[in-house]
């Protein structure tokens, strides 16, 4: 027998483990994926800041950064598609672009369209809008946790991978550090819309990122396909309701490079490797693993933007992270000690 072979089971679908439930190389390297791109996330925070203060509004921005991402993803594509054109003799015309991205189950329009209003529109446009009524701390305890619990209902709801008392126990865990960090609430200046805005951006957030896993896990579409036109959806959106809303944006050679690296970097090349790693991980996992930005962020506020945290912040922060670690952990200790 192998020292390796591939187990498909219903827990963990496609992911290469090995017999003694080791972590595999496939799984190692999507967790990986998805920590950087948190960075890349948390990053954003920072830079946003710096763009707002540029005068450009929430949807504009939104709608700005995602346009650029969606036409760098395009200018990749299309230079992969050719390249691989040229090594079959194919003529660019007939270009195997469909066939590469689509997978197994070609989407439809009503897909990318549901894609692109609840992945774009929805969870970036109006988690940017709501930031405009709550503070920075105030909007990433929203979002975390709103994250969190919708993700929980619609997991119940549909894939219902979320199974076992020690995983919801440390989905709890994570959960508390989340709130304890941000004691004692002041929400003197926050505002009801700002609140319902970051709310609903997480609904969306949450059936954006199941609806995902199920094409990815059920209907074995290629992560490629759930990016691209899902983006320049979201994007022509955001932009259309931002120039309505607030008008043409002044623009400066600051905003101009803050966009070129939101877009590229921090959209096209995040995305793409966020949808690949969905492929390999749960979508709760997913969603903790995004809640490290929690501590990401708080580290880069005291790097960049010269803020100081508690003890009891600094310990929720160590609660949320272990929590964290522990429902990746859980599945292999629970088969290295069967």
């Amino acid at each position: 027998m192998d020292a390796e072979r591939k187990v498909k089971n219903n827990s963990n679908i496609g992911v290469w483990q090995r017999p003694n439930g080791g972590l595999s190389m496939i799984r190692a390297l999507s967790i990986a994926a998805a920590v950087f791109v948190t960075l890349l996330w948390s990053s954003s925070y920072i830079l946003n800041q710096y763009a707002f203060a540029e005068g450009v509004g929430p949807f504009t921005l939104a709608g700005m950064r995602y346009s650029a991402a969606a036409l760098t993803l395009w200018v990749v594509l299309r230079l992969r598609d050719r390249k691989h054109a040229q090594e079959n003799g194919v003529h660019e015309d007939h270009s195997v672009h469909t066939e590469v991205s689509q997978g197994k189950w070609k989407l439809t329009w009503k897909n990318y369209l549901f894609l692109g209003i609840t992945g774009f529109i929805l969870a970036q446009g109006l988690q940017y809008a709501g930031q405009f009524y709550l503070t920075p701390m105030q909007s990433n305890m929203f979002l975390s946790v709103g994250n969190m619990l919708f993700l929980l209902v619609i997991d119940a709801l549909w894939l219902r991978e979320l199974k076992g008392r020690a995983t919801f126990l440390a989905v709890l865990a994570a959960m508390a550090g989340i709130v304890i960090y941000y004691y004692p609430w002041h929400f003197a200046q926050s505002s009801l819309i700002g609140i319902s805005l970051i709310l609903l951006s997480c609904v969306g957030n949450a059936v954006h990122l199941t609806y995902s896993r199920y094409l990815l896990t059920r209907k074995q579409t290629a992560p490629s396909a759930l990016v691209l036109t899902p983006m320049l959806i979201g994007a022509a959106g955001m932009l259309l309701t931002g120039f309505i809303l607030e008008g043409i944006p002044p623009y400066s050679l600051k905003l101009i490079l803050i966009l070129l690296w939101l877009g590229p970097i921090n959209g096209a090349l995040a995305f793409t490797l966020w949808a690949w790693s969905q492929k390999q991980l749960r979508a709760y996992e997913s969603s903790l693993i995004n809640n490290l930005m929690l501590l990401e962020v708080a580290l880069m506020d005291i790097l960049f933007l010269g803020r100081s945290i508690t003890y009891l912040q600094a310990g929720s922060l160590c609660i949320a992270g272990t929590a964290i670690v522990a429902v990746q952990l859980a599945p292999l200790l629970k088969k290295h000690k069967q």
